[in-house]
């Protein structure tokens, strides 16, 4: 069987296992056991579909290399696949300590592990949103083991370089395909987020299987390649809603293709259709959910998209400021800086800045872009680069603009950029040498920055055992000695409002919510209370307890948005009602008397 056969059932198992546990959840049966026989009942799934004979074959297939042994580059470059992804699992073994895992990937399922079901968190807009992948983590987690869902992360990014790979190799040769997975795995964009269990990687391999089936189907007419186009974007929509923006542009191919090859318009509309129904229906259990708990089953983005529109913002999901704006108005970018994003992307890249894409690619693959259209070749690198550039227009209007927020269009992207590579080997002598050396400096700034990054977090001491669990909690996260001595203190009954702390709400063993990182909260209870005892009514009305604040900003935030009455009764507030009970790193744990 080949692997791209076991490539998609393995997907289509994973998607039905997260279909499962969601139904588990919503019946109040989310517990080891139960989670263990879906766990077994999903294995026998996948059996089952690798048994059931096998995926059509199309004439990739047929022009198929793998029964000849590898050369000296194919090996060369597989023992560098190897050892990028070697390099990235003692990164992935530490235990979970980066923002979004703590926010919401792992602390969702935590939460619904702790209730034993899934249920409404409404302090947490995006618990609302489509969680197949972080459906899957609640297995391990029910275990105990919070390392599982980041190596499970890894492997989907390994699983959709893999996918390229397929996708590539009876087109361009097998030295190309494991080009193009060396190129995916080490890309710095990749690897950073291969360490963590978020959920981008499940999304982008979801949504490749999409695309690479429907450029499959349009070669080679066979129809069941749309069925498994329409699976896999199903469950990418279930993954993460920017996959939205794949669907309609692979449904616009789908009625593109089919309207052409059979003369009419009829034609499209009905190869539509099917990929259409068929992606909804795998996609409706979140619409009907969240239709039921909030009477809109694209919550909360079609409420953010409505309320930005209504403004005159534009449809954008990122609030009432739309992303250009806030490029424009906050981060001070000229019109030029902002028609040069696409390029900014790619050269000014950064980890955990926001105006800075908050990720690194790449630059290198800027040149090799282009040249992936000097050869003539089939219509898919024209498809490719539409999808790309339109994904990454709608993206931009839409969403901040942050590089994982891409990661859907990031393997049509290597693909051209391989096939950029093979157009300048298949050149002259010259051609040949600036190809080499292009290809080195992509390669030592992967490896610099995969070098940097090893600097940066110093997983050893505790991959060696010099260094405790808590130890490297400690080191990683500031907050972290604050929020053991009050998961150790509290009394089981407190319920905490995180304030301005970051809202990692992973670690905490006791009841919290979020005082929300605007200050809405905040803010309107200074200004609706009279005096610090109405303030303090309006906390013990919602029930919390306890208070948990990074105190710099805290400060800060009531001396930038109080007038010096209210700032006064926010300091009776604290005098009278008020009591410090631990701070560490400039995080402090309060008790509301």
């Amino acid at each position: 069987m080949r692997l791209r056969e076991v490539l998609y059932k393995a997907g289509f198992a994973a998607g039905a296992l997260s279909i499962l546990v969601f139904s588990l959840g919503h019946a109040g049966l989310l517990s080891a056991a139960y989670l263990g026989i879906a766990l077994l009942a999903s294995s026998a799934f996948f059996i089952i579909l690798l048994m059931n004979g096998s995926v059509s074959h199309g004439r990739g297939d047929r022009k198929s290399p793998a029964h000849i042994p590898l050369s000296v580059s194919e090996k060369l470059l597989f023992i560098s696949i190897i050892s990028v992804i070697s390099a990235a699992i003692p990164l992935a073994l530490l235990p979970p300590s980066v923002r979004d895992e703590l926010i919401q990937h792992l602390a969702v399922p935590k939460l619904y592990l702790e209730r034993g079901g899934v249920f409404q968190i409404p302090f947490m807009g995006f618990s609302y949103l489509p969680q197949n992948i972080d459906l899957l983590y609640a297995i391990p987690l029910a275990f105990g083991n919070d390392i599982a869902p980041r190596l499970m992360h890894l492997l989907f990014a390994v699983m959709t370089g893999l996918v390229i790979y397929c996708y590539l190799t009876p087109r361009a040769g097998r030295v190309y395909g494991l080009l193009a997975m060396l190129l995916y795995v080490s890309t710095p964009l990749i690897f950073n987020l291969s360490r963590m269990a978020y959920i981008d990687h499940g999304n982008a391999f979801y949504s490749t299987l999409a695309l690479v089936g429907v450029l499959e189907w349009n070669e080679s007419s066979a129809n069941r390649w749309l069925v498994y186009s329409a699976v896999s974007m199903g469950f990418a929509l279930g993954s993460k809603y920017n996959s939205s923006i794949s669907f309609l542009l692979i449904g616009a191919f789908v009625f593109y293709a089919a309207s052409k090859r059979g003369g009419r318009i009829v034609d499209g509309l009905k190869a539509g259709l099917v990929f259409s129904l068929i992606a909804l229906a795998l996609f409706a259990p979140w619409l009907i959910r969240n239709y039921i708990w909030k009477g809109s089953p694209f919550y909360p983005i079609y409420e953010s998209a409505a309320k930005a529109s209504s403004m005159g913002e534009g449809v954008n999901v990122t609030g009432g400021m739309s992303p250009l704006a806030k490029r424009y108005i906050v981060y001070g970018e000229s019109t030029s800086q902002i028609l040069l994003l696409p390029f900014r992307l790619f050269l000014e890249g950064r980890d955990n800045t926001v105006d800075k894409f908050d990720g690194v690619l790449n630059p290198v693959l800027l040149f090799y872009l282009p040249l992936a259209f000097i050869r003539r070749g089939n219509d898919d690198k024209k498809y490719l680069l539409i999808f790309l550039c339109l994904f990454f227009l709608m993206a931009a209007l839409t969403v901040d603009l942050a590089t994982r927020y891409l990661m859907p269009a990031i393997p049509a992207l290597i693909i051209l950029v391989t096939l950029g590579v093979k157009n300048l080997f298949e050149g002259k002598y010259h051609l040949k040498i600036l190809n080499v050396a292009a290809l080195s400096i992509l390669f030592v700034f992967n490896a610099a920055y995969i070098a940097g990054l090893y600097g940066k977090v110093k997983p050893f001491p505790y991959i060696e055992g010099r260094e405790t669990r808590d130890a490297y909690l400690s080191r990683a996260l500031a907050d972290y000695d604050a929020v053991r001595c009050a998961d150790s203190t509290l009394p089981a009954t407190a319920k905490v409002m995180l304030v301005f702390s970051g809202d990692r709400g992973y670690y905490w063993r006791r009841e919290y919510c979020y005082g929300d990182r605007g200050g809405t909260y905040l803010l309107g209870f200074v200004n609706n209370s009279s005096n610090d005892t109405e303030l303090k009514e309006k906390f013990s009305g919602m029930g919390v307890t306890h208070l948990f604040a990074n105190d710099r900003l805290l400060e800060r935030f009531i001396n930038d948005n109080f007038h010096d009455g209210k700032v006064a009764l926010v300091a009776n507030f604290f005098r009278n009602h008020v009591t410090r009970l631990y701070t560490s790193n400039g995080f402090s744990v309060y008790a509301i008397r």
